[in-house]
C-alpha cells in the first residue's frame, strides 16, 4: 500500500511567495470543513517574521557572522527550490513577494481517504491572503496562466462556486542520472519494469484577497464555500479543535499547527484488519492493540509559538479528556508535585529534568498494557520477571525488590561534553537518578535486572566511595569500542546510575555540601515562573549556548556531518552538506550571545497534557 500526498513542494513554494484578509478570510477553525485532519498556519505573516526577527533565533540568523554560512544556504534554496519551481511554472517568486501581506494557512483534509482502499488520499488545501494587494494578486494569476498557454501546458479552467479556477498537470519529476532510487519510486514500476507515471492536478484560483492551491477539486469546493459564506459545517466548531485552541493558546500566536488525532486514529483503526495476518502471528489483535495503547484516547495534538519582550514562548498540548486516558497516557501520567532541581544537581549542569512520576504504577499500568495487547506477551514478561536473581538466590524475589521500591521522582542531569567527537557529544557525562523509599533495596533489584542487559554476561563489579558501594555493568560487548561502564550506586533516597564515574562520585559527595547547586542559577526561578513554577510535576532545564557549543564546533571544523558520522550514507549526508555547509559557520564565541537558557513545565488537567517552553532573550 503507496500512501502518497501530491502536494508539491514547488506549489508550496509559490503559495508562500504570496497571503488572509482581517474581513475576508476567516480563521483557520472556520475556514476548514470538518474533516481536516492538520492545520498549520500563520495568523499575519508580516507580523510573524517581525516576531521572529526579534527573538533570539531571528537575531542569530541576521547576524552579520552568519552571512557566508546564510548567502550559500539561500542560494541553494533558490537553486533547488525556487528553480524548479520557474522551470516548472515559470514564475518567479521575487515578483510575488511584496503580496504576502495577511495569513498563511496550509491543511490536510481526509477528503475520502481509507487505507483499505489504494485509489483514495488525503488532499491538501493552502489558502494565502494578499489583503489590499489582491489587484496585484489578480494581475500576477493571470500572467501566471498566460505563461503556462504559452509554454503549452495541459491546463482546464472551471468554475467552483461561481469562481474560476485553472488547473494545471505537473509532470512527475526525473531523477538525475546516477540519483539513488526511493521505495516508492519502485513500488511504482509496472509489471514490465518501466516507471507507471505519478501526474500531479494542480488547482489554483482567487477568492477576494485570497489565494487557494490545492490538488484536490472536492477539498478546494468546501474551502472556498467558507470564503463565500456557505454553511460547510467546520473543524473549528468540533470538540477536538476547540480544546486545543484553548490549551494551546491559539490567540495571541504568530505560528501554530493542530493535528486531529482522532480522525487519523478512525482511519487507522478501519484499516486495522489489514494488518490482522502479520499480527496474529505475535498473538496480537490490532484493534485491541489501538484500545491498549490507548492511542483512542489521544483526540487531538497542537503547539503554538508566540513572543513576548520577555521572551519566546512555546505550547505543545495533547488533548486526552481523564475518561479516555488508559495505556500509554496512564505511563507517563504524574501529580502536581515539587519538580524543582535538587541541592545535588550541580551549577555546571547544561540540562536538567525532574519527573514525579510514581513508578509502581507506571509499572502496573505497563503489565496491564502488554497483557490486552497479547496474552502471550504478558505472560512471558511475567516468567522472565519471576526468574530474575534466582540464579544468585533462590528467594530472591525481584518485583519485591524493584518493583515495590520504586518511588515518584525521576532526576537526570548532563554536563557539556569532554569533546567534540560524535561519541562524545552523544553520550555527555551526566546522571539518571530514580526516587525511592529504600534505595539499597532498589538497588540491588537493579542488579538482579543486569541479566537483561547486554552486559556480554560478565558479573557487575563492585567497589567502594565515600562509605558507599558502587557497582559497575559492562554494557556492550566486552572488549569492543562501543563497550562502556554503567555504574549504580544508593544514595541520598535515590539510585543514582550513569558511566562518568567523577559525576558520580560529586553525587556521592553532594550531602557534604560545598558546591553550587543549579537551583540557585541566576534568572532560573524568574523564567520557571514563565511556565507555570517547578511545582506541576515535570520542570526541565537547558543551558543552550553550552549545549550548543561542542556541536557547533564540531561541525565547522569537522566538515559536516558526512565526515562526523560513521557509516552514514554518503550520498544523504552529502546532499544534507552541500546545503547546510558548517565549514562556513563562524567560530561560536562571534554568536554565542545569541544562545541563552530555556526552561519548561508540563502538567494534566481533566482536558489532557501540556508543556509550556520559555526562553528568555539572550543577554
Amino acid at each position: 500500500m503507496n500512501i502518497r500526498i501530491r502536494f508539491p513542494l514547488a506549489a508550496i513554494a509559490a503559495a508562500i511567495s504570496l497571503s488572509w484578509s482581517s474581513a475576508a478570510v476567516p480563521p483557520p477553525g472556520q475556514l476548514f470543513p470538518e474533516d481536516t485532519l492538520v492545520i498549520v498556519t500563520v495568523p499575519a505573516w508580516p507580523e510573524a517574521k517581525a516576531a521572529f526577527d526579534r527573538g533570539n533565533y531571528g537575531k542569530l540568523w541576521a547576524d552579520p557572522a552568519m552571512k557566508p554560512f546564510r548567502d550559500k544556504l539561500e542560494a541553494k534554496f533558490t537553486e533547488k527550490v525556487l528553480g524548479d519551481l520557474e522551470k516548472e511554472l515559470g514564475i518567479k517568486t521575487a515578483d510575488y513577494l511584496p503580496l504576502l501581506q495577511g495569513q498563511l494557512s496550509v491543511a490536510l483534509l481526509q477528503n475520502g481517504w481509507n487505507l483499505a482502499d489504494d485509489k483514495t488520499e488525503p488532499a491538501a488545501v493552502l489558502v494565502l491572503d494578499a489583503k489590499d494587494k489582491s489587484d496585484q494578486l489578480k494581475a500576477k494569476l493571470a500572467e501566471a496562466r498566460q505563461k503556462l498557454t504559452e509554454a503549452k501546458r495541459p491546463l482546464r479552467t472551471e468554475k467552483i462556486r461561481d469562481v474560476e479556477f485553472t488547473t494545471v498537470v505537473l509532470e512527475p519529476m526525473k531523477p538525475k542520472p546516477g540519483a539513488p532510487r526511493s521505495k516508492e519510486d519502485e513500488d511504482d514500476e509496472d509489471d514490465k519494469g518501466g516507471k507507471t507515471p505519478k501526474k500531479t492536478e494542480l488547482t489554483f484560483g482567487q477568492v477576494d484577497s485570497a489565494l487557494v492551491v490545492g490538488d484536490s477539486i472536492k477539498a478546494i469546493e468546501k474551502v472556498v464555500a467558507k470564503l463565500t459564506g456557505g454553511s460547510v459545517p467546520s473543524v473549528g466548531d468540533t470538540a477536538e479543535f476547540q480544546g486545543s485552541e484553548k490549551a494551546a493558546s491559539f490567540r495571541g500566536s504568530y505560528a501554530f499547527a493542530w493535528v486531529n488525532v482522532a480522525a487519523v486514529s478512525g482511519v487507522l483503526g478501519a484499516g486495522a484488519d489489514m494488518l490482522r495476518p502479520q499480527a496474529a502471528a505475535l498473538g496480537i489483535d490490532p484493534r485491541k492493540a489501538l484500545a491498549a495503547f490507548g492511542i483512542d484516547g489521544l483526540r487531538s495534538l497542537a503547539f503554538s509559538a508566540q513572543q513576548t519582550p520577555e521572551g519566546s514562548f512555546g505550547i505543545f498540548a495533547a488533548g486526552i479528556p481523564e475518561a479516555k486516558r488508559t495505556g500509554l497516557f496512564k505511563l507517563i501520567a504524574f501529580e502536581p508535585k515539587d519538580a524543582a532541581p535538587p541541592a545535588f544537581v550541580p551549577a555546571d549542569a547544561v540540562k536538567f529534568q525532574r519527573w514525579r512520576i510514581n513508578g509502581q504504577k507506571t509499572w502496573a499500568a505497563l503489565e496491564s498494557m502488554l497483557s490486552e495487547v497479547s496474552p502471550q506477551l504478558g505472560g512471558f514478561l511475567q516468567m522472565s520477571i519471576s526468574a530474575l536473581g534466582k540464579d544468585k538466590d533462590p528467594n530472591f524475589d525481584f518485583k519485591k525488590a524493584f518493583v515495590g521500591n520504586l518511588g515518584d521522582d525521576f532526576v537526570t542531569f548532563e554536563k557539556a561534553p569532554k569533546g567534540r567527537t560524535m561519541a562524545e557529544l552523544s553520550e555527555p557525562p551526566g546522571l539518571t537518578l530514580l526516587g525511592s523509599g529504600n534505595p539499597d533495596q532498589l538497588a540491588s533489584g537493579f542488579k538482579a535486572a543486569a541479566s537483561l542487559l547486554p552486559t556480554g554476561g560478565e558479573d557487575p563489579k563492585e567497589r567502594e566511595f565515600n562509605g558507599k558501594k558502587i557497582f559497575g555493568l559492562k554494557m556492550g560487548t566486552p572488549g569492543q569500542p562501543d563497550s562502556k561502564l554503567l555504574e549504580v550506586a544508593a544514595s541520598g533516597g535515590f539510585v543514582a546510575m550513569g558511566s562518568s564515574p567523577a559525576v558520580l562520585e560529586e553525587y556521592l559527595r553532594s550531602a557534604e555540601g560545598g558546591s553550587k547547586p543549579l537551583k540557585d542559577a541566576p534568572g532560573l526561578a524568574e523564567a520557571a515562573q514563565k511556565v507555570g513554577g517547578m511545582g506541576t510535576g515535570l520542570f526541565g532545564y537547558q543551558d543552550q549556548r553550552e549545549t550548543t557549543r561542542a556541536m557547533w564546533e564540531a561541525l565547522r571544523q569537522g566538515g559536516g556531518l558526512g565526515k562526523m558520522i560513521p557509516g552514514s550514507n554518503p550520498q544523504s549526508t552529502k546532499a544534507m552538506d552541500e546545503w547546510f555547509d558548517a565549514t562556513l559557520l563562524p567560530p561560536f564565541e562571534q554568536v554565542a550571545g545569541h544562545f541563552g537558557m530555556t526552561v519548561y513545565a508540563g502538567s494534566w488537567d481533566a482536558q489532557g497534557f501540556s508543556i509550556r517552553g520559555f526562553g528568555p532573550d539572550a543577554k
